[in-house]
């Protein structure tokens, strides 16, 4: 018999979405989005993304993506400028303000999960990590390579 609550994709999903809502709590403080939290991590990472890049990142329709790097803008978190290299191309880099919430923001989700992950072992963890990015690579992760 098929049972909802035993399928991979099921789970995956469910986590998924109680790990947004969560998330969405931590930052709301911040008035960030999961997506928003998402391109600045990666900003702070890389220095600079192209619009194709982000739309990539989070997974949105350009048109989504757009407005959110828009809202970004204008919040002051971000800095868009046209690539010299081809016109056509946006590129997003952290404004001063975006590069000083890497000093608060991870640390912030960081507590916000440990007492929900502080459940699972090191080992687990490590295991579950390398589990889900073999998914996402199964999937064409773009972001994996």
């Amino acid at each position: 018999m098929f049972h909802l609550d035993d399928q991979i994709g099921f789970n995956v999903n469910r986590v998924a979405l109680l790990f947004r809502r969560e998330l969405i709590r931590c930052l709301r403080e911040f008035h960030l989005t999961p997506e928003q939290w998402q391109v600045l991590a990666m900003l702070w990472q890389k220095g600079t993304l192209s619009q194709k890049q982000i739309i990539d990142l989070t997974l949105q329709d350009a048109p989504s993506a757009s407005k959110m790097i828009s809202r970004m803008e204008k919040a002051g978190l971000i800095k868009i400028e046209l690539s010299k290299l081809d016109k056509r191309s946006t590129l997003i880099s952290p404004s001063s303000e975006g590069k000083s919430l890497e000093k608060v923001l991870p640390k912030k989700i960081l507590s916000h999960f440990e007492p929900i992950l502080q459940s699972i072992s090191e080992k687990e963890k490590k295991q579950f990590l390398v589990s889900l990015k073999h998914f996402r690579k199964q999937f064409g992760d773009e972001i994996q390579k």
